[in-house]
Order: structure tokens, then C-alpha cells, then sequence
């Protein structure tokens, strides 16, 4: 007789499993054939820019150059998009000799986010008839190309970036802050905690080996196609590392500075082993070949959005219960919302500069998960301000609806069985009689 685990296992992920073998067998041919083609062909010695951003109507000029000697003139004819490029000439002539060199000019017609120039054909020429093949592979020489509307608000896009980047990588450091000064993290959810450092966990474990490991993207361009570009910037790793340090310095304070009550709930703790279930699962599959390793950290980013999805729950319950945010960092809140609205607006403004808003309609992961981070930085800032203000003086011990009293002569071990007994959501203040009985770990 099957157990429940096993028949879940069977149900959800054994035909994912055999799909993934299917999929991986035609990725290692894909990889195979790949490498034979770069081990039997000459080396790629033409230099030239992979990418170019242009300004709709404003001439621009790419460099060829011919990275060796050439004993004859090599021909190169080029393909792309008349409704969108004018590229001129359309076939380029590198002369006989050392490191040769030629230009292509290049107007952009129409907006577009993405469009290339191919090298249709190459071959070396003596001027009227081919004598020999391209020295390169010319699959291999192409220029991905973006025509903007405006250079301002090309310019924009790059600052808002940096400005949600700045903002979300301090946004971890008013709470730590005030955790130090108040030496409590009274008020601060257990729960937001644990699952913020699971979500980013999974995320800069997806960065590093996307960005890091050659394996993995190499698969990643076998998948998608060796014009896509790896998504995964050194700026994502930086921050992703980041914050999970900020995080996990937060978990370190829940242990050395007052806590009171306060604990993780048991309804946190069942939905944080599904989510590491999943990730060990899913590692351990990996690991015994039965899928790839791009599909593991596929599944570390679920993790990632369910983390996102879920976190800021217990925290706005947790006020609403305390009818306070004394102890939650209203300035984490403030850069929360000002990184996730840059983000947003970066999103709408190369949506408009480029005409092509598929961000929002092919990638609504993304979009989603922004918009719902900002939902719930407004309603914590309506908690703050609105509902729940407090005057700067305003203490713990002045939060209304406080708990009976515990005597502070009460060991921890039976402060320890009372909360057994408490609700799994229950998480109020205790009051300041008890400010030094209770530290150390978290239960």
C-alpha cells in the first residue's frame, strides 16, 4: 500500500520527471553537437559590437574588423529587418592584409525592443569569384539591436533601475536599526523573517549558478537559443547575496535581543517545510540526473514567488492584532514601496520607449509579484499612519490590549510549556515585567 507521500509523488512529479528525461536527452545532443561544431571550427576572429541601443532616426556605425591576416578579400552580406533597420551597404568588403576594417551604417526606421542583423553569407573573394569559405562560423556573428523612441528616457530607464536597486538594498537596514536601539524585536514577525529567508535563499542560489556556472547556461542558451541573453545580471547576484545576509544578521538579533511571547507559528512552520520539501526534493532529483540543473533553480524561483506571495501576511495580521507597528520599521516600508514603484515605472518606461509592452502581458510573474509587494507596503503604511499612529515618545509597554502579566520569577522552561498552549496565531505583547525573562532561541 502506497503512502500519502509516495501517491503525491507518483501524481505530481513522476511525469514531470520522465518529460524532464525526454527534454534532457535532445538538450545533450543539442550540447554535443554544439561543442563538436566549436571544437572542428576555426576560431571567430571578427570583432564587432553584440549589442547596439538606438535612438529612432539617428545615424549609427558599427565596426567590423578582421582580427588576423587576410590574403584575400573577405565578403561579408548581411540580412535583417527593412521595416524596422536601413543598413548600409548591405554587403561589406574587408581588403587583403592585417586586422582589416569596415563600417556599416545603421538608422533605426520603427521602435522595437529586439532585432538583429545577420551575417547572411561569407566567403573570401579575389574580387570577381569566390576562392574559399568564410574563416569563421557565421552562425555565430550577430548584432542584437534596440530603437528607442527618446535618449531621455533612455536615460531614465538607467536611473530608475539604480534607484529601485539603492532602495531595495537598504530597505534591510531600518529594521536591523531599530532592533539594535530598542534591543527587542517585539513587533517584528517571526514568520515574515523565516520566509524571507527561505525566498531569498532560493533566489541567490539561482542567481549564482545562472550567472556562475557555465553548465547552466549553457543548457539556458541550448533551451532558448544562442541569441538569448543569460537574465541574470551581476547586480541580481549582488543584491540577492545581500539581502539574505541582512536577513539572516535580523534572524541573529530574534535570538540575543528581547522577544517577549513571540514565536513562529505553526501554520508558518508547515508551509516553510513545504517549500524546503520542495527545494530537497527537487536538489535531490537534480542530483540523480532527473532533470537538469536549470530546471532546479526553475524551481527554486516557485519558491521564490510563493515566499513573496505569502511573507507579508503574518506581519499585517501581527499589527493588526497589536493595533500597533511598534517594533516594525516604517522605514523598511518606505524603501520597499519606492524600490517596487521604480521597478514598476522602469517596467512602463521602456515599455514606451521601445512600443512593445509584452513585459507586462509575457512576463506577469514579475509584474505581479512588484504590484503585490506595493499593495502591502500601502496598507502597512495606512497601519502605520492611520489606523495604528504613535507618537515618537510612544514605548512597547504602551501598546494597548496587552496580555495578563507574566511574573518575571517564571522560569523560561514554563514560559516555554504556557505558550505551547497558546494559539497557533498568537503573538501578543507581553507586558514590561517580563523585558528581561525571555531570550534565546526561537521555538
Amino acid at each position: 500500500m502506497l503512502s500519502t507521500p509516495q501517491i503525491i509523488f507518483f501524481i505530481v512529479f513522476l511525469p514531470c520527471t520522465l518529460l524532464s528525461i525526454k527534454e534532457d536527452s535532445e538538450l545533450i545532443e543539442i550540447e554535443n553537437d554544439r561543442h563538436f561544431k566549436e571544437v572542428n571550427a576555426k576560431k571567430l576572429e571578427l570583432e564587432f559590437p553584440e549589442e547596439l541601443n538606438l535612438i529612432i532616426g539617428v545615424k549609427e556605425e558599427i565596426q567590423f574588423t578582421y582580427r588576423g591576416h587576410l590574403d584575400s578579400h573577405l565578403e561579408l552580406i548581411f540580412d535583417f529587418d527593412h521595416n524596422i533597420l536601413n543598413v548600409t551597404p548591405t554587403r561589406l568588403v574587408l581588403n587583403p592584409g592585417n586586422d582589416s576594417t569596415s563600417l556599416l551604417s545603421i538608422v533605426g526606421l520603427s521602435l522595437s525592443s529586439r532585432t538583429f542583423i545577420d551575417l547572411k553569407d561569407c566567403f573570401l573573394t579575389n574580387g570577381t569569384r569566390r576562392i574559399g569559405k568564410c574563416p569563421f562560423n557565421q552562425d555565430d556573428v550577430f548584432v542584437r539591436l534596440v530603437v528607442a523612441r527618446s535618449s531621455i528616457i533612455s536615460v531614465l530607464v538607467i536611473v530608475t533601475g539604480w534607484i529601485y536597486f539603492g532602495a531595495w538594498s537598504i530597505s534591510f537596514y531600518p529594521q536591523i536599526i531599530l532592533n539594535w536601539q530598542r534591543k527587542s524585536v517585539i513587533g517584528l514577525n517571526f514568520d515574515f523573517l523565516l520566509l524571507n529567508i527561505i525566498g531569498f535563499f532560493c533566489y541567490t542560489i539561482y542567481n549564482l549558478l545562472l550567472y556562475f556556472d557555465p553548465i547552466v547556461q549553457d543548457i539556458y542558451i541550448a533551451r532558448h537559443g544562442n541569441r538569448s541573453l543569460i537574465p541574470v545580471l551581476l547586480n541580481d547576484v549582488i543584491f540577492s547575496g545581500h539581502a539574505l545576509f541582512a536577513c539572516l544578521i535580523t534572524a541573529f538579533q530574534c535570538f540575543i535581543y528581547e522577544r517577549g511571547t513571540q514565536r513562529i507559528s505553526y501554520t508558518c512552520r508547515i508551509w516553510a517545510s513545504i517549500l524546503l520539501g520542495f527545494s530537497s526534493l527537487s536538489l535531490l532529483l537534480a542530483l540523480f540526473s532527473f532533470f537538469n540543473w536549470l530546471d532546479f533553480i526553475n524551481y527554486l524561483s516557485y519558491v521564490k514567488m510563493g515566499v513573496t506571495l505569502s511573507k507579508y501576511f503574518p506581519q499585517a495580521i501581527l499589527n493588526f492584532k497589536r493595533k500597533s507597528t511598534i517594533g516594525w520599521s516604517i522605514g523598511n516600508v518606505l524603501l520597499d514601496a519606492t524600490g517596487g514603484t521604480m521597478d514598476i515605472v522602469q517596467m512602463i518606461l521602456q515599455a514606451k520607449n521601445t512600443a512593445d509592452w509584452s513585459a507586462f502581458v509575457g512576463n506577469p510573474v514579475k509584474f505581479g509579484l512588484g504590484f503585490v509587494s506595493i499593495i502591502f507596503d500601502v496598507l502597512f503604511i495606512i497601519q502605520h499612519y492611520v489606523l495604528y499612529p504613535h507618537k515618537e515618545s510612544d514605548t512597547y509597554d504602551q501598546v494597548s490590549n496587552p496580555v495578563t502579566p507574566v511574573p518575571a520569577t517564571l522560569s523560561v522552561v514554563g514560559l516555554n510549556a504556557n505558550l505551547e498552549r497558546e494559539d497557533d496565531n498568537t503573538q501578543f505583547p507581553i507586558s514590561g515585567t517580563l523585558h528581561s525573562a525571555h531570550k534565546g532561541t526561537i521555538n
